[in-house]
């Protein structure tokens, strides 16, 4: 009996070892930065016998959940339950990043700060944000142009840049606006860096959309790309 639990117990303490470890997810991480979402995709089941437990893993699952409000869920239960997680600030960066980015001001102000308190020594708690006031955005009525007073459902957009220096987006900002069209200035976090993305139009259909993205190459020789504003404004 004895020579048997001496054979099983390597076997037991190496099952044990893989439960109580994380798996290191850095090589599905850059995979997913250089755009090989199936690969991690297909990682994930595999990984999960393994590490059944794994905090990691929920991230990465995160991370690639097309469903944002489930994914926002996932970061929250490793931010506020898994504080020991080298993802746990991460996690709640990227919840203040999703409200951000609905235009939910107030729920990002404090997301942000829950992110400095709870994790001071984070280097996204260095990261000042600027909070826009609701009189800083211009909505383009469904041509492109200054706003009317009909509503537009504004599912597009034309992104006409997205720089790291403030001045150069403000300045691009305005070039559109002294053209006639209806300007909006946004922020997004990427990589760490925070971005000043620059829209042009408030466009209700894609052909709305392309119609203006021909008229400002033609006019102006700009590039823009169409992206969709649904769930966002």
């Amino acid at each position: 009996m004895r020579k048997t639990l001496l054979k099983i117990l390597p076997f037991l303490l190496l099952i044990n070892f893989a439960l109580t470890q994380d798996v290191d997810i850095s090589r599905y991480i850059y995979l997913l930065r250089v755009g090989d979402v199936e690969s991690v995709k297909g990682a994930i089941d595999s990984l999960k016998k393994i590490y059944p437990n794994s905090v990691n893993l929920k991230f990465l699952e995160a991370s690639i959940t097309e469903d944002a409000q489930e994914a926002v869920k996932i970061y929250y239960d490793i931010a506020l339950n898994h504080p020991e997680s080298e993802f746990s600030d991460e996690s709640l960066f990227r919840i203040f990043q999703f409200y951000y980015a609905k235009g939910d001001y107030e729920q990002a102000k404090k997301e942000l700060e829950r992110l400095k308190t709870l994790y001071p020594a984070s280097p996204y708690a260095g990261i000042n944000v600027r909070f826009p006031s609701a009189g800083e955005i211009s909505i383009a009525d469904k041509s492109g142009r200054r706003p009317s007073e009909s509503k537009v459902d504004c599912n597009y957009s034309l992104q006409v840049g997205a720089f790291v220096d403030k001045n150069n987006a403000e300045r691009e900002k305005e070039f559109f606006e002294s053209k006639g069209y209806g300007v909006e200035l946004h922020t997004k976090f990427k990589d760490g860096k925070l971005f000043y993305i620059v829209w042009v139009g408030c466009f209700s259909d894609r052909k709305e959309a392309d119609k203006v993205k021909d008229e400002i190459k033609r006019k102006f020789g700009r590039e823009s790309i169409i992206i969709s504003t649904v769930g966002i404004r």
